[in-house]
């Protein structure tokens, strides 16, 4: 089910009291001071309270996107967390943001061409690339600055979502306090090679003569070749850490539940998942951080699970300890995956919050 209104701005104070239809005269008093001075210095209400909690469409490169904001306490440093798939909306799982939520204020975004936003829009939707998607994330940072009353803000990006984060840092390095990647993506080439020898591999040590001609046959992939890597790669969910495997199976699970409660809605986040897979796959595979992106003017931290097949970490942590930054960490988290912030919460939580919000506090988050 979704946690935002479809068609119209939803504004929750999570921490404001709930009185009754009296308020005493000092009590109105004390809430008037505090609207006219929250209009004279351009505080939104939110910012008075314990918590906010807010879901709305707004304007972001022409086109209304969806924006959930979830925190206990305002003051707190705000992440914008850039979903991959592309197009994996993550409001389905919004409960595994609840403990993150204690120690930021913890912002969805429905990318153009994902969930809420492309129920807007469907396939008519316009410019769905990398760089217009980059940009759109952009102004989504400026309106939560402005939102929050906030100079800077830490982005997330996980998989697909990392490609975005990384361009979002290079454009505005300015607007971010800390850059976080997981699931992190080096370069497109390297993945397809790795893949391929990880699955090569596989099927000599299982004995499978049908895929080890399939193998054979290729001798050494083709990046450039997309056919051919759908083709070979089809066996990689089976090679993927365990963690991983386990966590398909509860979305899997968990999408069937949705489909049956809120069909609509959901059917969205798999139809745009759909939709933008295609439009993106060629920024996909143009990808190659390490020549493109080696300089990054903010905070960078990588949070990887070893494991991670799909997003090898080993590509990962070479191209991190290549990135030149004012603050660097390269953090492996052993027997997590390519979902590690979803498999490994605790650890990953102990991450962000001992390492990151620190070291984002002191930048101006």
């Amino acid at each position: 089910m979704s946690r935002g209104s479809h068609d119209n701005a939803r504004d929750i104070n999570s921490a404001a009291p709930a009185d009754g239809p009296n308020l005493n005269r000092r009590t109105l008093c004390v809430r008037a001071a505090q609207l006219v001075l929250g209009v004279a210095v351009g505080i939104p209400p939110a910012t008075f309270g314990a918590g906010v909690g807010e879901s709305s469409f707004q304007p972001i490169g022409g086109l209304d996107q969806w924006i959930d904001i979830r925190g206990a306490d305002a003051r707190n440093p705000v992440l914008l967390v850039v979903h991959g798939g592309p197009g994996e909306a993550q409001w389905p799982v919004a409960e595994m943001y609840r403990p993150w939520e204690k120690a930021f204020t913890v912002v969805q975004w429905d990318q153009r061409g994902a969930g809420h936003t492309y129920r807007r829009y469907g396939v008519r939707t316009p410019d769905v690339t990398l760089e217009q998607i980059a940009k759109d994330g952009i102004e989504v940072a400026q309106y939560l600055c402005r939102r929050l009353q906030k100079r800077k803000i830490i982005v997330l990006g996980h998989s697909w979502g990392s490609i975005v984060g990384v361009r979002m840092v290079q454009l505005r390095p300015e607007l971010f306090a800390a850059y976080i990647g997981t699931g992190q993506v080096a370069s497109w080439k390297e993945s397809v090679n790795m893949q391929f020898e990880l699955l090569r591999a596989k099927s000599r040590q299982e004995g499978d003569a049908t895929a080890i001609k399939q193998f054979d046959a290729i001798g050494k992939p083709d990046p450039n070749n997309a056919q051919q890597y759908f083709s070979f790669s089809k066996g990689l969910r089976a090679a993927m850490a365990p963690p991983d495997q386990a966590w398909l199976r509860f979305l899997r699970e968990r999408a069937s539940a949705l489909l049956a409660s809120d069909r609509e809605d959901f059917q969205n986040v798999l139809d745009g998942m759909d939709f933008s897979a295609k439009q993106v796959l060629p920024d996909q595979m143009k990808a190659d951080l390490p020549a493109t992106a080696r300089r990054i003017d903010t905070a960078f931290f990588l949070i990887q699970g070893k494991d991670d097949v799909v997003t090898p970490a080993k590509a990962a942590i070479a191209y991190c300890e290549q990135v030149e930054s004012p603050h660097k960490d390269c953090i492996e988290i052993p027997g997590a995956g390519h979902f590690a912030f979803m498999t490994a919460p605790a650890a990953f939580l102990t991450e962000l919050t001992n390492r990151v919000r620190p070291v984002a506090i002191a930048r101006g988050a």
